[in-house]
């Protein structure tokens, strides 16, 4: 199997409010129809997610229940997560989690979606403590999350 590309999809009863969150988020709308939203970051276009409204008739049956949001977090990673929380925070947003170092060298902070989405905004901060560098494997760039 040789994937591609990978995205998220939210199935909400909060449609309305998902895709203007996520657009005020950042994400672009590259289809916008009343039941399905695929939005994409427009400077790395391979980040994307999707919205649905449950039960659509257009769906099999495995794809009609709404997400719940609890044990689901998006991670999007960031060059530096002090000034995507300046911007954020500059811009209205709440934060469910303030932004903070974590031993593993990433610095992040979280938002919630209107669905309970956990929203994980990281970058490295380029300082491990010795524990966790011996458990990082050497795969390459964006390997954070």
């Amino acid at each position: 199997m040789k994937v591609t590309n990978a995205h998220k999809i939210i199935i909400t009863e909060k449609f309305t409010q998902s895709r203007a969150f996520y657009k005020k988020l950042g994400f672009t709308p590259v289809f916008d129809g009343e039941w399905y939203c695929q939005l994409v970051w427009s400077s790395a276009p391979s980040v994307q997610i999707g919205l649905m409204r449950p039960n659509h008739d257009t769906q099999p049956d495995i794809f009609h229940a709404a997400t719940s949001g609890e044990g689901s977090v998006l991670c999007l990673e960031v060059e530096e997560a002090r000034h995507a929380a300046a911007e954020l925070r500059d811009a209205g947003f709440e934060f469910a989690m303030e932004l903070r170092d974590e031993p593993w060298g990433q610095r992040h902070f979280a938002l919630l979606d209107p669905n309970g989405v956990r929203i994980d905004i990281a970058s490295p901060t380029g300082e491990l403590a010795p524990e966790y560098a011996q458990l990082f494997k050497d795969i390459g760039e964006g390997a954070l999350a």
